[in-house]
């Protein structure tokens, strides 16, 4: 009786999976093709967008952009077309995503914090500026203060 069970339960595990993977090999990849080089195409451009951008309005914008048009390519396909990409396709898209964020992030620490070019003014003229400001010889202060 056991015996049974167990090759019943076999039987019917091995035709699940020999369904699954037949289904599996019958589908059309075409469209799945065609939302990955959509995906990679508009990942690719809005990259170079936000590297180019030149203030955090033209940014913020790129990003809102980016989402709508990667919201709507993935609408405009059936329900698990992504399932349909192939490993090598996944890991162009994570690839891709990443350069994404690394731009998205770089430009908006750039535009929040530029980076200011240093004065051309020397260190013995800085001294001078230092003294002239405060009123206050360095080398007196620093003899009354016992230094």
């Amino acid at each position: 009786m056991k015996k049974t069970f167990a090759i019943a339960i076999l039987s019917a595990a091995s035709l699940c999976m020999a369904g699954c993977t037949k289904e599996n090999k019958s589908k059309d990849r075409s469209e799945a093709k065609d939302m990955y080089e959509q995906i990679c195409k508009l990942t690719k451009d809005y990259t170079k967008k936000l590297a180019d951008s030149p203030d955090s309005v033209s940014w913020a914008a790129a990003c809102t952009e980016f989402e709508e048009k990667l919201d709507k390519i993935n609408f405009s396909y059936p329900p698990d077309t992504d399932l349909l990409l192939t490993e090598g396709q996944n890991d162009t898209i994570h690839s891709l995503m990443q350069q994404y964020i690394e731009a998205r992030d770089k430009r908006i620490q750039s535009i929040l914090h530029p980076i200011v070019e240093v004065d051309s003014i020397s260190n013995s003229d800085s001294i001078g500026v230092a003294e002239t400001v405060s009123g206050v010889n360095q080398a007196d202060a620093s003899h009354s203060h016992g230094n």
